[in-house]
């Protein structure tokens, strides 16, 4: 099977879209093979390997979901496999990441962030696959909260923040009743919005280590994803009552 690295696959009936995303796709290093159904995805995976999927959501014949599917049955795929989404509904979202998607993009897609999107998966689905260490994030990066104060004052930030510590705090209780048992697609839902939400408002290391165990899950490496839920959990403990103290923008 051939294999050339950083491929993606872009899978998307509309033609400008799939134009559009081949043009950010190809002039950023990566090599890009651009279908408009499933059925041409299938014939590519038979003699290409790759090493990021990106499926349109509402296709007409198949969509996303039954894509998702099929190529999950029929494929030994081992990468990290993205929705491409209209939906702007939050249960949408949910849904997608609870089906077994890595992760999603929203339309219309900026280019920045469908390149950060695909520099995430690719580097940290490599990371964990191989057993490779990775770089250690910081625990509150202090120039994300630097960034939101240039669009509201710090006592609203603050509260926010306070706001988000509490449901995070919510959501890894469930995570503590959730381990141990096979409803992987909510504890995947939880850990996809601590993921989402921990990286909005600077808590890096939160946001990375929800994100490793995500993509543990999405490969099926349960017992390992387990396991790293217990020291997720610790350092969550720790983090979540001493973030006020690292709370010290200047």
């Amino acid at each position: 099977m051939n294999k050339t690295p950083n491929t993606i696959l872009v899978i998307d009936d509309n033609e400008i879209n799939r134009k559009y995303l081949k043009s950010v796709i190809s002039n950023n290093n990566f090599q890009a093979f651009v279908v408009a159904t499933g059925y041409e995805a299938f014939e590519i995976l038979k003699t290409q390997e790759v090493d990021l999927i990106l499926v349109d959501i509402q296709m007409p014949e198949m969509d996303g979901f039954e894509c998702y599917k099929q190529i999950k049955s029929r494929f030994e795929v081992d990468c990290p496999i993205l929705a491409i989404t209209a939906f702007s509904d939050l249960a949408d979202k949910k849904q997608i990441i609870a089906f077994g998607f890595n992760d999603y993009i929203t339309k219309p897609v900026k280019p920045n962030v469908l390149l950060d999107t695909l520099n995430y998966w690719l580097t940290s689905f490599s990371a964990i696959r191989e057993g490779q260490p990775q770089q250690k994030p910081e625990d509150i990066d202090l120039g994300v909260l630097k960034d939101l104060l240039r669009f509201t004052d710090e006592e609203s930030l603050l509260s926010l923040i306070d706001e988000f510590v509490e449901e995070t705090k919510a959501n890894l209780q469930s995570i503590v009743f959730l381990k141990g048992t096979d409803k992987h697609a909510e504890i995947l839902s939880i850990l996809h919005t601590i993921k989402g939400n921990a990286g909005s408002f600077g808590f890096t290391a939160l946001s990375f280590k929800a994100a490793n165990i995500e993509a543990l899950f999405k490969g099926e490496k349960f017992e390992k994803a387990n396991s790293d839920l217990d020291e997720f959990l610790k350092y969550s403990d720790f983090l979540l009552r001493d973030y006020q103290r690292l709370l010290k923008i200047d």
